[in-house]
């Protein structure tokens, strides 16, 4: 009796009939296939999830210089790859053998034939897998955690995230990480940056929120002096200042057509003009992008080029939200009250009752929400543990915890208990508008200065709120 599931095979091919039909027969075969149409898409499933096998054309969009068979061998170099080709190449054969390819079919091949060569490849991998695994123990997850100690986490679905961060990190491959609002892109980000070998050069954050289009190409590519009124020196770009570095394009998904047809020549090109110059000026700069958008969906409505996507996202990573990550909540609450402890303050822990709050709390602003609450609830509380007295009323509720009247309350002041009010309420004004301070005080019905003088009050950073 065969204890293992079905092996998952990732069938890449541009050719629709040949990939139906063949997807079709393999799973008529019992396997589990997925099938994509380039090599693009195929790096991105093979990004997110994994597989027994990768059957691949050579002859297809984002694979015309093989570039799925080297980064399939870069990065899942345990996932054997055959080669199914029409257009058969000494050389591409020759580059086959070299990158440990296990098989190089022509096609037209007889379906018996490739599932031959299936079958042996699987039989081959099993055995090498089964062999390693007595060398191999869970302490490979702990090492793994281990190697990231910036990214709090003891979940599988960020086990998987950081082990694509590891292959990826000593690489200059472009990658975009996707997620919702508050889910750690740019912590992400920037651990990619550190364990790279950039590391020791800028990480530069360019928030796309943050550049009105019309000075897009001077802030990204600098400007001459007298290029424009105002221009009075010539300035290096946010570009040029992190060559040889990290270019973190936070919020990609709001940046305008206009933008991003410039960004693609920067992108693709690695040199650009600078406002009011003749001179290209040329940079080695990886690219690591965040959206908290489907571009996939944006490039349908033609609000985003597919072209720029496919430069940007050689590598896909898609950031599970917190309340996908299981005690997640607790192992990053904890972190922030160590990192919000002072000296002068007692509290040290979570309750049990508030732990298992956090744990039932769906977390609809994911790590930001909790960092937020975390540090309101110490500012709050009266022991040396959060109580669920100190947690909003709406957390409570949505968790399914009822509040109880807490009498020690009353030993705080009329003005802490307002601060506090004004404190969650700019919280949720930066959170509702992704730290746009111009929104948020027009919300509020304050100019802008005013919202800075509370948000300086408070000691509120609004672009914890960003990305």
């Amino acid at each position: 009796m065969n204890d293992h599931p079905p092996a998952r095979i990732l069938v890449a091919d541009d050719e629709p009939l040949y990939l139906r039909t063949t997807g079709d027969l393999l799973r008529k075969s019992g396997f589990d296939c997925v099938c994509v149409s380039d090599a693009h898409a195929a790096m991105e499933a093979l990004s997110k999830e994994p597989f027994d096998l990768v059957l691949s054309d050579l002859n297809m969009p984002g694979n015309l210089k093989l570039e799925l068979l080297h980064r399939g061998r870069e990065f899942w170099p345990d996932v054997p790859m055959i080669v199914v080709t029409g257009v058969p190449s000494l050389p591409s054969a020759i580059e086959s053998v070299r990158l440990g390819i296990a098989d190089y079919l022509l096609k037209p091949v007889k379906y018996e034939d490739l599932l031959a060569s299936i079958r042996r490849v699987l039989a081959h991998s099993i055995e090498e897998s089964e062999a390693g695994a007595s060398a191999r123990s869970r302490l490979e997850d702990d090492e793994i955690f281990a190697l990231f100690p910036e990214i709090v986490s003891g979940s599988e679905p960020m086990r998987q995230v950081l082990e694509v961060i590891s292959r990826v990190a000593h690489t200059d491959t472009n990658v975009l990480i996707s997620g919702e609002s508050g889910t750690g892109k740019e912590v992400v980000a920037k651990a990619i940056h550190q364990h790279s070998r950039r590391s020791s050069h800028p990480f530069q954050v360019v928030d796309c929120t943050a550049i009105p289009e019309s000075l897009f190409e001077s802030v990204m590519f600098g400007h001459a002096k007298g290029a424009f009124t105002g221009a009075v020196q010539d300035q290096d770009g946010l570009l040029k200042q992190c060559d040889q570095g990290t270019a973190f394009i936070d919020e990609l998904g709001e940046l305008p057509l206009a933008s991003q047809a410039k960004l693609l020549r920067a992108v693709q090109d690695q040199a650009f003009t600078p406002v009011g110059k003749s001179q290209l000026v040329r940079v080695d700069t990886r690219f690591v992008c965040a959206t908290n958008r489907d571009l996939e969906v944006e490039i349908q409505a033609e609000r985003f080029r597919q072209d720029l996507f496919y430069r940007l996202a050689v590598i896909h990573i898609d950031l599970p939200p917190l309340r996908e990550r299981g005690s997640d909540a607790i192992l990053l609450a904890e972190s922030f009250l160590r990192q919000f402890q002072r000296p002068s303050e007692q509290v040290v822990g979570l309750s049990d009752e508030v732990a298992e709050c956090f744990l039932k709390y769906e977390w609809p602003g994911n790590i930001r929400e909790l960092r937020n609450v975390v540090e309101r609830a110490m500012a709050l509380a009266n022991s040396d543990t959060i109580q669920l007295t100190d947690l909003p009323k709406p957390l409570l509720e949505r968790s399914g915890k009822p509040r109880t009247v807490d009498s020690s309350f009353s030993e705080i002041s009329r003005e802490e208990a307002l601060d506090a009010a004004d404190y969650k309420y700019l919280n949720a004004l930066l959170q509702k508008h992704g730290g746009n301070v111009s929104k948020a005080a027009r919300q509020a019905g304050l100019s802008r200065q005013g919202m800075h003088k509370l948000l300086a009050k408070h000691a509120i950073d609004a672009a914890d709120f960003r990305g």
